[in-house]
């Protein structure tokens, strides 16, 4: 076969469970948890253990970290920055274009405007964003890398699908948009604002799920590492994680009612 129909036939498979990567980093999780240290997790100030070492092993082990707080502000950033980016393409985009389809590619317009101008997959990037996100909080910046690389080597075979999929509908308009706008990194040079108003209404149907994955990723790494360090299921809680997941299950449940019992968020065209 040749190389570029390989390509195409591992992409349109990847495009179908795309959303299965995050199982694939589990056990690389795993294995980089087991073999090298954390820092999500760190010990209390070594001055204070150093005077009172004997208090801090009578009291319980648990006592004897802190959150690191940096750490976790960085994780929920990057993560909340990729739900932005998600944020400006849901709000723009009309209907039947950057769904969640899985069976087959589809898209009755070329979208070329919005965050479309600045690159040709910015949902893509919004998700690489909130994946990098909990991989972050292990602190562990090789396993960063390798996440990153295998991110690359996964999407690129889908962006090849759909690359072909669209300069075969759309022919020289795709290729004449495709030649003047980056893959992947954004770039102004050729910003173009979009044809469309943003619709918080389409926004918000589209991108609840997304938010309360990003949560739970969060909060469900972070526990895992807090109870192997700590040893013990009934873990700490890092107040800012917590309080981030509660409030989007919040959202969650209210919009997945609404959503499915009411028809607020149908608007035409989108």
């Amino acid at each position: 076969m040749v190389l570029k129909d390989n390509f195409k036939k591992e992409g349109d498979f990847l495009f179908r469970y795309r959303s299965y990567l995050p199982l694939v980093v589990i056990p690389l999780f795993v294995l980089c948890l087991l073999s090298f240290p954390q820092n999500l997790l760190l010990p209390r100030i070594q001055m204070q253990e150093f005077f009172f070492l004997n208090l801090f092993v009578e009291r319980g082990a648990e006592l004897n970290f802190t959150y690191n707080t940096p750490l976790v502000v960085c994780a929920l950033i990057v993560g909340l920055v990729g739900q932005f980016v998600r944020i400006l393409v849901a709000g723009y985009v009309p209907r039947d274009t950057s769904g969640r389809n899985t069976k087959a590619q589809k898209a009755e317009v070329l979208n070329t405007t919005g965050m479309y101008s600045l690159c040709r997959n910015p949902l893509y990037l919004g998700n690489f964003l909130m994946m990098l996100s909990p991989v972050l909080l292990l602190g562990n910046w090789l396993f960063a890398l390798c996440f990153t690389l295998a991110f690359w080597l996964y999407y690129e075979r889908i962006i090849y699908a759909e690359e072909s999929f669209l300069t075969q509908k759309f022919g020289d308009a795709y290729l004449q948009w495709a030649q003047n706008t980056p893959a992947f990194v954004p770039s102004f040079r050729n910003y173009t604002k979009s044809t469309l108003g943003f619709s918080m209404k389409s926004m918000l149907k589209r991108e609840y799920h997304s938010l309360f994955g990003l949560a739970a990723s969060l909060f469900v790494v972070h526990w895992i590492i807090s109870a192997y360090v700590l040893g013990n299921v009934i873990s700490m809680f890092e107040p800012l994680i917590s309080a981030f997941f509660v409030l989007s299950a919040v959202v969650y449940v209210v919009m997945l009612v609404l959503v499915k019992s009411t028809k607020i968020f149908e608007i035409e065209g989108r």
